[in-house]
């Protein structure tokens, strides 16, 4: 009855990702046509909050000259063969860690984050090679795009631990099914009535005391995430995303109420 009444009173439990644009990173810089605008978000489920997507290729030798690239590379180097310095495709065997050179963890240093995907927009930027091969500016395109997906999972704590629980425990059915059972009812209750009070709210001043406490919410479950991983306990990590997730989609409609109207 109460996850019914839950469902009424905020029907958009399912959370947007928005991936904020590199042009927001270096002004008037466009790292590929593909590029997400900064207000741009699409809803994801679950199970396809952030998926471990293939990556192209790049398995093998540099597609132009043959040598064996270094698995052990990481950053801007992983992008280019040592030897004739051709652009690369995506390599599959390099998760968004690896690929934005940064410590596979759930705690991460956003200013980091962000030099690390400077460096790579400038390496990878389109003009670079528009004296190239056709071959290598469809790679900068096809790695352009995948920077920009690094960058949007890893940035916001939820997307990172959902990414982050797939990597730690690989191929281990049922980690996106289940999301809407066997929550607390403690916890059911604190949901709906934050939700109730974000409804009956009367302008920004009421509206943002309920943000203050979806906010310190999430820095609780954030807090208590990032000791999930680090104890190397990465299941217990998995009802804690679940509840940073209402928490989030709770947190996004707050701020559609704070827009001008």
């Amino acid at each position: 009855m109460l996850r019914g009444l839950l469902r009424r009173v905020a029907p958009t439990v399912t959370f947007r990702v928005e991936a904020p644009t590199l042009r927001a990173l270096s002004p008037g810089t466009s790292l590929s046509s593909r590029a997400l605008s900064p207000r741009a978000s699409r809803p994801l489920s679950w199970a396809a909050a952030c998926p471990l997507r293939a990556f192209c290729s790049g398995s093998g030798g540099c597609w132009r000259c043959g040598a064996e690239r270094a698995s052990g590379e990481e950053g801007a180097a992983a992008f280019f063969c040592p030897s004739c310095r051709a652009l690369q495709p995506p390599d599959r065997r390099r998760d968004y860690f690896q690929l934005l050179g940064l410590q596979r963890r759930y705690r991460l240093d956003v200013e980091q984050l962000r030099r690390s995907v400077r460096r790579l927009q400038r390496e990878l930027h389109p003009d670079n090679f528009s004296r190239g091969s056709e071959d290598e500016r469809r790679f900068s395109e096809e790695q352009s795009a995948l920077v920009n997906e690094a960058y949007g999972t890893l940035l916001r704590p939820l997307s990172r631990g959902v990414y982050l629980l797939r990597l730690e425990l690989p191929g281990e059915a049922g980690l996106g099914e289940g999301l809407e059972s066997g929550e607390d009812p403690t916890f059911l209750a604190a949901v709906l009535r934050l939700n109730e009070r974000l409804e009956e709210a009367r302008g920004p001043e009421e509206i943002g005391q309920v943000s203050e406490e979806v906010e310190a919410r999430l820095r609780e479950l954030d807090g208590e995430v990032a000791r999930a991983f680090e104890g190397g306990r990465p299941r217990d990590a998995l009802p804690l995303l679940k509840q940073m997730r209402y928490w989030s989609s709770l947190g996004d409609r707050i701020k559609e109420r704070l827009l001008p109207r």
